[in-house]
């Protein structure tokens, strides 16, 4: 039962998916199906928070390193979430957190990242075979045409980094889109089949 319950479950579900979805038969149960997804990601956001409050609560019991910073963590945790479900996620000070929070350290994060990314690029990147100096020349001349001092020096960069990012970067992201899609396809069919089980008990 363990195994063949959530196999049932899944391929009823995809069939009717299917269903709905090309045939454009019974737009109601697609509809009951959309919200039960909906349910089941909030549920797992609830086990998440109850796994989050478990590790941390061991961690504060037993006063490992940096218990303190776990107790600031489950206050803003749980307070925030109390603020949104006794005021809505429409209150001005609900937003005000947000806006005033996670969105300037999200940037400063990114802001972060990019000096990692730069200097991965530089030794990723190093101009040691034909391909290797044909990435490094396309990275310095996109950085160069983005960054507002690379532009004032050198105009010409504005226009090379627009024909680099509409035509030969677009071309590989539409190229890595569609090898993925046909993976997650052909992942979607596998545990269609049955040939892979990832919710089953151990992954068979």
């Amino acid at each position: 039962m363990k195994r063949s319950l959530p196999y049932a479950v899944t391929a009823v579900a995809a069939v009717t998916i299917l269903i709905c979805v090309f045939f454009g038969v019974a737009p109601k149960v697609q509809q009951e199906l959309d919200q039960w997804s909906t349910v089941s990601s909030a549920v797992v956001c609830a086990f998440g928070l109850v796994n989050l409050t478990a590790v941390h609560s061991k961690r504060i019991k037993r006063k490992t390193e940096d218990w303190d910073l776990s107790i600031l963590l489950l206050i803003l945790t749980y307070g925030y979430l109390i603020l949104g479900l006794v005021k809505g996620p429409t209150n001005e000070i609900y937003s005000w957190i947000f806006n005033a929070t996670v969105v300037p350290l999200g940037a400063t994060f990114y802001a972060l990242l990019a000096f990692y990314i730069v200097s991965a690029a530089y030794r990723a990147f190093r101009a040691k075979t034909r391909d290797a100096a044909i990435l490094l020349a396309s990275a310095i001349i996109v950085l160069l045409g983005k960054a507002p001092l690379g532009e004032y020096l050198f105009p010409i960069m504005g226009q090379w980094t627009k024909w680099i990012m509409d035509i030969p970067s677009v071309a590989t992201m539409r190229s890595v889109l569609f090898g993925a899609t046909l993976g997650g396809l052909i992942s979607a069919i596998r545990i269609f089949l049955g040939f892979d089980r990832p919710y089953a008990s151990g992954g068979e």
